[in-house]
Formats: C-alpha cells, structure tokens, sequence
C-alpha cells in the first residue's frame, strides 16, 4: 500500500466541568467537544522497521483556515518519541504486534501547546492511518483504548465532530452536531503548564463549575445565542492568574463582535463566534486592526475556522464508548 494521508482536526471545549481529583490524581470532567476545520495534515508510509518522525510548518490556509494573522513563530512539536504522535504508533505496534515500521510526517497548522488538542488530534490519525495502512480492522473502541494510554483527549480526536466526554475525557457520547458557525481563535506566545493551572484550581476555595449539561440542550437546539451564553470552562480563571493578558484580549474579541468569547482547554488559547462567515471576517478584520494598533505585550496570532460537522465514522458505531 502506499502512504497514507489522514486529517488531525483541532479541538475547542465549549464547556469543560472540572470535578475533585480522582484517587487515580486526574479530574474527573464533563465536557462539551468540538473539531474544528483547522487541521494538521498527517503522512504515514511503511518503512522496514522502526519509528521516524519529521515535524514541519504547514499552511494553515490551506489547512482549514479561512483567514490567518501569524505575527509570531512558534516552535514546532519535537521529532522524537516524546512527540505523541511516535508514541501512539509505538503503542499501537506493541498491542497489535506489528513488526513494521513507519515514517511519519506531520504539517502542523494547529498551534501547539494551545489547548486546542493538536498533539492529540496528530497521535489519532496515526491509529487511524495505520488502522487501514497495515490493515488492523480494529473498530474504534480498540483504537480508542490504544489512544486514551496516550492522551485523555485522544479517543475524542478518533471520533471528531462533536461530542459530550466524561471519566477524564475518555467516555465519550457523540453529539448531532450544530451548524458550521465560524470560530475565532486567538493564541498567545505563553506557555501554560496544565499541570499547574489544575494544582491552582485545586486550591481555590469555590471552585467554579460549569452547566455542561446546558450547553448541550442548546448544541441540540442550534441555538448559537444559547451556546454563546452557556459557553464555560472551571480553569479559565486560573489560567488566566498566570497569563493575564488574556483578560485584555478576551476584552478585545467581544468588543470585535464575537458573540461569546472562552479560552479552550487549559489555554493559553481563547475562541469566539460568530454568526455566519461574513460576520466572521468582519469580526477577524476588527481583531486584526486591534492587534497591529496594540504597542504593548504579547502580541497574538489569530485564525478564522468553522465547526467541523461530525463524519460518518466507520469506526464508531453509535452509542457511548467506556474505557
């Protein structure tokens, strides 16, 4: 066969429910899901054996964007095993005793460290890649257990397009998914250590929690003006303790038009909507002069995608997948 080629599609959380620390030491979550166009492209081809991996600048123009402000280059995702994209197909060889090997490559669009799952969305589509180039017929659930060892957010990045996640991201339900309404995204070069932002969360008194449950009543409505209001997530606040500069331009997106404005994840990235793509590009040209006329701080890098709509996944299917 020859190489494969597989999408690695970003990830926002509408709403991401934080709970106690489970005797395991992660947070048990309840989360609302969603892929995005933008998307890292990943190239798989068979080689005698072993693993290698080439991370490379990708287009993100021509990877899912509709409309890109890069003012900073990120550094890339490393090319070794620490990468998880190796480390799924590692662990894919080992549970499925494969003696092959695989070059890997990857063009990154998403940007890394973002809380966008970019790392985790790359390791799926290595299983997913490799599920068909060495010819598995493994179903989703055994990819699933495969990518979970990896990431809590990997199993999500087999499935794609929307979905509600609980455990620690890994039981998953899908979700019809809503309309494809635009999405801003706005990313600061600050790093954010995950770990850190949920020992912050873990000492605050009143932690906040938030209403998955809502914001899944409104993605069954297609409701944008609901999801917009219902929009949370339990770390945005200790997130942004350590980069406050995200207060600003959380500020500058809804003054820029965006209906709702949340950071994703863990952050340091931050997401709004829009109403349809003209509203979209008018509020990414309001940012974008708001960005250039700004002297002071970090200053971002900002990209207009839209909601992926949840495919025919041959792999998963129906119902809620359980680890």
């Amino acid at each position: 066969m020859g190489p494969i080629v597989e999408s690695a599609h970003a990830k926002i959380n509408l709403a991401l429910d934080v709970g106690p620390v489970r005797p395991d030491g992660y947070h048990e979550i309840h989360t609302a899901m969603q892929s995005l166009e933008l998307q890292d492209v990943v190239l798989l081809e068979e080689r005698p054996q072993g693993i290698s991996l080439n991370c490379l600048r990708g287009n993100p123009l021509s990877q899912g964007a509709q409309s890109c402000l890069e003012l900073y280059t990120a550094p890339l995702p490393p090319s070794d095993d620490s990468n998880l994209a190796w480390q799924a197909a590692a662990l894919l060889m080992e549970t499925a005793g494969v003696r092959r090997g695989v070059h890997i490559v990857i063009r990154k669009a998403i940007p890394s460290a973002a809380g966008l799952g970019g790392g985790s969305a790359d390791a799926a589509a290595v299983l997913r890649g490799l599920n068909r180039l060495w010819n598995l017929g493994m179903d989703f659930r055994e990819l699933a257990a495969v990518g979970v060892k990896v990431g809590a957010d990997v199993p999500f990045c087999l499935l794609e397009g929307t979905a509600e996640a609980a455990g620690i991201g890994e039981r998953l339900k899908p979700v019809a998914s809503p309309p494809p309404w635009p999405v801003l995204l706005l990313k600061l070069p600050a790093a954010v250590s995950t770990a850190a932002c949920y020992e912050a969360y873990d000492g605050l008194q009143d932690p906040p929690r938030v209403d998955t449950a809502g914001m899944l009543e409104a993605l069954a409505n297609q409701d944008l003006a609901q999801v917009a209001e219902r929009l949370g997530n339990s770390l945005e606040a200790v997130t942004m303790q350590q980069v406050p500069e995200l207060a600003f331009w959380q500020e500058a997106m809804e003054a820029a038009g965006c209906l709702g404005v949340l950071m994703s994840g863990s952050g340091p990235t931050l997401f709004g909507l829009a109403r349809d793509e003209g509203h979209g590009r008018d509020v990414f040209e309001r940012l974008t002069d708001a960005v250039r006329q700004e002297q002071q701080g970090q200053l971002p890098n900002l990209y207009l995608t839209k909601f992926l709509a949840s495919r025919e996944n041959d792999l998963f299917k129906g119902g809620a997948w359980h680890a």
